[in-house]
C-alpha cells in the first residue's frame, strides 16, 4: 500500500475502489488537524471516471485531492 500524500498541511490518503466492471474508481479522504480535532472530507471521481489499473486511480484521486485542497485556501 502506498503511502499517505502530504499536501499544504493535509494529508491524503488513497481509497481508490474497483467496480463489479474490474475498473478502478479514484476516491480520496483529506484530513487536516485543528487543535485537538481532525477534519476529514472523502474527494471522489464522478461514477463514469474510470481507470484500468489502481496505480492510474490513484493518481487521479491525488491531483483531485489537491485541487480540493486548493479551492479552499
Amino acid at each position: 500500500m502506498a503511502e499517505d500524500v502530504q499536501y499544504r498541511g493535509w494529508k491524503i490518503e488513497r481509497q481508490s475502489y474497483k467496480s463489479e466492471r474490474a475498473l478502478w474508481h479514484p476516491k480520496a479522504l483529506v484530513s487536516i488537524r485543528d487543535g485537538g480535532n481532525v477534519h476529514e472530507h472523502h474527494v471522489a471521481a464522478p461514477p463514469d471516471v474510470v481507470y484500468a489499473t489502481e496505480r492510474d486511480a490513484d493518481a487521479y484521486a491525488i491531483e483531485m485531492a489537491k485541487k480540493w485542497i486548493d479551492e479552499r485556501g
